[in-house]
Order: structure tokens, then sequence, then C-alpha cells
């Protein structure tokens, strides 16, 4: 470079050509591998559960996630194991849902200190050794567990925990891979800022500091706290800055730096991208199959409701009248509850009487219906890979108008139980709210990617009339 003016305005260029960069192609491409990671993690955690090996977290939906957070890595007993790491497990996914859906992937929102915790995060469990003689507790009693399955007789579980593992292995290569190369362009950065703030402040004058690299970094020092806050002070990197800027070997730096920001260009030829909406419409079906999760924690409340309510309906008579029905082999009389059901829409209600019985078999038979196709490679979830574009999307339409109808009859149902037993009863009765704000969020999702499918098919449709895509 001619001087070190010309070299800094090509730096602080190159700078921000990097940062658009990484904001706009390389970020999404980690936001998407969590995605995905966190598909898998969550799968892992819903079948422990299901199988018994670990406990689910009764406080999962009370725990706010509002920034990166490690979960506990402390020591337990192995009779604690099924609760603890059934709690550690539920937290991890929480965690990584916040990144998925909460946390805004850019340079600026990604520090160094926030890249640390997310390694810290990804090394949480040793995917690349994940044995029962692993140093760290949780990866040697997840190990154990996942043993525990291999033992047993089902290969469709035993194949999908291999492919869980290693696909989980293959992602947090790349994940960290990616945050490797962001920690090291976060160091630029951080030169770039001094560079701006303190070099271009009207206090600060490099006049009479000679040519030593002492005398400058004193300066800087001087002025770094008044100027840059908070930031820490890194003397290695200071020390870097004085270097490109007045080493003996400045060139040679100055040309080497630039050059560590050149962005590889894929191609000048425009290509058209395909995209894969078998794909995307299979993402609608995983997240509706998330709503299994919510039911599994609904159904039992419910169901201890009701069998409460019938308590209070034991007197003689009642008994009696069970004898006469047991005596004449009479079929058990249905248990129907009138419900006042709440509509969002008109802000009305309108009452609806359903036969409990019914009603709960339903949700049960729903249950079952979404637990199989949240997980891939399930027989479920191959059934619909097998059927049509338009097929799944008529069928997730369908579900969502019909989860979100039960979902006002549950609403129902909580605020009848809460009212129907008697008041010494009414602190025994286990509300279903943090279920179905949980169960909303999922079916909101499940919607946002049916929508993003719709509207990808709307335009290749749109783009294949015009005689503009072979789509």
């Amino acid at each position: 470079m001619d001087n070190t003016q010309d070299f800094t305005t090509a730096l602080f260029k190159a700078v921000d050509e990097k940062i658009q960069w990484y904001d706009s192609q390389e970020l999404p491409k980690l936001l998407d591998e969590y995605r995905n990671y966190h598909s898998v993690i969550k799968n892992i955690t819903t079948s422990l559960i299901k199988k018994g090996i670990v406990q689910a977290d009764p406080y999962k939906h009370d725990k706010k996630i509002t920034d990166i957070i490690i979960p506990d890595e402390s020591s337990f007993s192995e009779s604690d194991r099924a609760l603890v790491l059934g709690t550690r497990l539920s937290e991890y996914e929480s965690i990584l849902d916040f990144l998925c859906n909460y946390f805004k992937f850019s340079v600026y929102n990604l520090t160094v200190d926030r890249i640390k915790k997310l390694v810290q995060l990804n090394n949480y469990f040793q995917w690349n050794s994940m044995v029962a003689t692993s140093p760290k507790q949780n990866t040697r009693s997840l190990a154990e567990c996942f043993t525990s399955i291999r033992m047993g007789s089902d290969p469709l579980s035993i194949s999908m925990l291999n492919d869980s593992i290693s696909y989980s292995n293959k992602s947090i290569i790349k994940i960290n891979s990616i945050l490797k190369g962001l920690t090291e362009f976060q160091k630029e950065v951080y030169k770039v800022e001094v560079r701006k703030n303190i070099f271009e402040h009207p206090e600060f004058s490099k006049e009479n500091i000679g040519s030593s690299p002492e005398n400058l970094r004193h300066l800087i020092k001087k002025h770094f706290t008044a100027v840059m806050g908070k930031k820490p002070f890194y003397t290695e990197l200071i020390d870097e800055i004085i270097k490109e800027d007045y080493g003996a070997d400045k060139e040679y730096r100055q040309k080497t730096l630039l050059a560590k920001f050149t962005i590889q260009q894929t191609s000048t030829e425009k290509k058209e991208v395909e995209v894969n909406t078998k794909e995307m419409i299979m993402e609608a079906v995983r997240s509706l199959g998330g709503v299994s999760t919510q039911l599994e924690q609904i159904i039992p409340k419910i169901d201890e409701n009701q069998k409460l309510l019938e308590s209070e309906h034991n007197s003689i008579w009642d008994k009696f009248y069970l004898l006469l029905r047991k005596a004449f082999n009479l079929s058990e009389r249905p248990v129907e509850y009138k419900l006042q059901v709440f509509e969002p829409q008109t802000q009305t209600k309108h009452a609806e009487i359903i036969e409990y019985h019914k009603f709960l078999g339903d949700l049960l038979k729903r249950d079952k219906t979404y637990a199989s196709i949240s997980v891939r490679k399930s027989p479920g979830y191959m059934k619909f890979e097998s059927m049509t574009e338009s097929a799944i999307l008529e069928y997730i339409s369908t579900q969502l108008v019909e989860c979100n109808n039960m979902m006002l009859l549950l609403s129902a149902v909580d605020d009848f139980f809460k009212t129907a037993v008697k008041i010494e009863n009414r602190s025994k009765v286990k509300g279903i709210k943090m279920e179905l704000n949980a169960m909303k969020n999922t079916l909101v999702k499940t919607n946002q990617r049916k929508a993003e499918y719709t509207a990808l098919r709307d335009e290749q449709e749109q783009m294949k009339k015009l005689g503009i895509s072979n789509v």
C-alpha cells in the first residue's frame, strides 16, 4: 500500500463486505445447522422420555430462556439419573429452541464471549465419544441410556439412535468450524473498531510518538476506556495494529491481512437454485408432531381432574345404582359435561356438551398419531414421505383446524373443572394453561412452515406460467 491511509480505507471496506457476507450467507447456514441439530436433540429427548429411560422436566414451561446459558454439569448419583439427565436434556433442548427462534445471528450480536458460550454449549455432550467411560458425567450417563436401548429388541429405535448420534457429531463439527472462523474474524472487527473509534477520535494524536511501539500502545491505552467503554483491552491485538501500521514489515502484513477478507465468488454465471419443497412441507409435519409433547402432559392432568370430580359423586345412592347396573349387566352411563367454549374470533361463548371418555379417547389417538410423525425414519413419518406434497399439505391444513378446535375445547375443559369441583377441592385441580400456550406456539411454528411452503409453491407456479422457470 502507498500509505497508511490507503490501507485503512481498503481495510474498512473489506471488513464491511466480510460482515455483510457473514450476515447474509454464512450465519444463515449456521442457523440452519442449529435448527437441524435442535430437531435431532428434541427427537432423542422425546424418545428417551417415552421409553421411560429419563423423566420429563415438570418445570420445563416455567423456565424462560433469554440468553445463551450452559445447563448444569455438576455430578449426580446414578439413582437420580432419570430425573437429573431428563431435566438437563430438556433445558439443553430449550436453549437450542431459543437459539433457533429468538436469537439474532449477526456478526455484532455474536460477540467473542457469546461464541465461547456457544462452543461450550456445543460440547455439552461429547457426540464424538459417546461412551460409558467418558470423563464427563452428562455424556457418560447419556451413553448408558443409549446402551439400554441397544440392548432392546427394537431395531428401528437402535437404527434411529445410531443415526442421531452420527448426525449430531457431524453437525457440531460444522457448527464449531463456522464459529472458529467467526472468532478469528471478530478479532479483526475489534481492531477495526479501535482504528475507527480511537485513531479517528479528535483528542487522539499520533504526533511526536516517534517510532516507539510502546509510546503508541500507551497512547491507545490512555484513551481506550473513555472511547471503547467496557470492551476489554487486548494487548496482543493492539500490538498487531501497531505492527500493521508502523512495523518494519508493515507492507507485507497489510497485504496479508487484506487477503484474509477475500470472499470467494462461487460463480459469475447465474444458476437456478433448486429448493427441496418436499423437505419444506415435511418440516411442517415434524413441527406438528411436537403437539404430542404437550398432549402427553395435558391428558394425565385432565384425567386426574375428572376422577377428582367424579369422586365427589360417590354417595350411598351412587354406589347402589352402580351395583344395580352390574347386577343387570347394564352399560355404564356416559359421562357428559356441558362446557362454555370461548370463540376468540367472535369474542363470544357457546355451550357444547362432550362425552368425556370419547373426548379423552380422541386425545389419546391424536397423541399417538402425532408422536409417530415427530421422528425421522419412524413408520408414521416414512408413510408421509411416500405421499404427494399436495396430500401432505391438505393433511397439515386439516390438522391445524382440528388442533385449534381441540385447544378451544381443552381450554373450556380446564375452566370447567376449576369451577365444577367443590370449593374445598379446587386447590387440587391441575391447570393446563402453560401446556396450552406451548401447544399454541407449536401450531404457530407449524403454520409458518406451511405458509413458507405455500408461498414458494405459488411463486414457482407463477414463474412456470411466465415461462421463466422449469420447476
